[in-house]
């Protein structure tokens, strides 16, 4: 938390604030992270959601792909969410690359199945921006949808709404992927992609097992949350704090 927070101590409360509201306020997600669960073992099993070896550039972000291929009554959407960040607190723990420089996220939606277009509502995906951005202390330094079907158009807009400033400008969405090395080179993908950055089913083994490793680590962080009838001023509450501005 203090060095994602360039060691500003003000920042550091902040960003503790937030990281602990965010487990109190989103029990649904965070009350049953257990990577044993069946549901999240569908989705290691399939280990299409990996973070890569090497990072974006020379002291650059660390690069999370997400290339699905998941079935959706195994695997619902909620689940991916969780996922997610379960690997954001590995990363935390483990990677001083991604504490210092951040995250860029790499989603291909080839293998997506149109039927997660039905969970997908306003509610979820704000819920899993807010973790991403707000909630954890990793900043988010780019985002490239790749392959995304026209089924998800509004989708997209509304994640396009809820992202931040200079992050919602280094959102990519396109329709194949031919243009995926136009923001990351070649070597910057696994070789499943034509790259060098390691391999998916390989990174998809190892991450199971880290997971799977942090199993006591999970249930003992969601003990710990804020008691917002304490809180000075108005307490932190779903409403104030993922409210979505705007239409889309």
């Amino acid at each position: 938390f203090l060095r994602s927070s360039k060691y500003s101590i003000q920042r550091t409360k902040e960003k503790l604030d937030n990281y602990y509201s965010m487990i109190t306020l989103l029990p649904e997600i965070f009350d049953d992270l257990d990577p044993f669960a069946p549901d999240i073992q569908a989705l290691l099993n399939v280990g299409t959601m990996v973070p890569l070896p090497n990072t974006f550039g020379k002291c650059g972000p660390r690069i999370i792909l997400c290339g699905y291929g998941y079935d959706p009554v195994l695997v619902p959407y909620t689940t991916i969410v969780k996922a997610s960040l379960m690997i954001y607190d590995i990363l935390m723990a483990e990677d001083l690359n991604t504490v210092a420089f951040g995250v860029y996220m790499v989603i291909d939606l080839k293998r997506f199945s149109l039927k997660y277009a039905l969970q997908l509502t306003p509610t979820i995906v704000t819920q899993h921006l807010y973790c991403i951005e707000t909630g954890y202390p990793l900043r988010l330094k780019g985002m490239q949808i790749e392959n995304c079907p026209s089924a998800l158009d509004v989708t997209v807009k509304i994640v396009k709404a809820c992202l931040k400033g200079k992050v919602s400008n280094r959102l990519h969405v396109y329709r194949e992927d031919s243009n995926l090395q136009k923001e990351i080179t070649l070597e910057m993908l696994p070789i499943e992609y034509g790259g060098t950055n390691g391999s998916i089913k390989e990174l998809g083994a190892i991450w199971k097992k880290k997971m799977e490793s942090y199993r006591e680590w999970f249930r003992e962080n969601a003990k710990y949350k804020t008691n917002e009838n304490l809180r000075p001023g108005p307490p932190k509450t779903s409403d104030s704090e993922l409210g979505i501005d705007g239409s889309f």
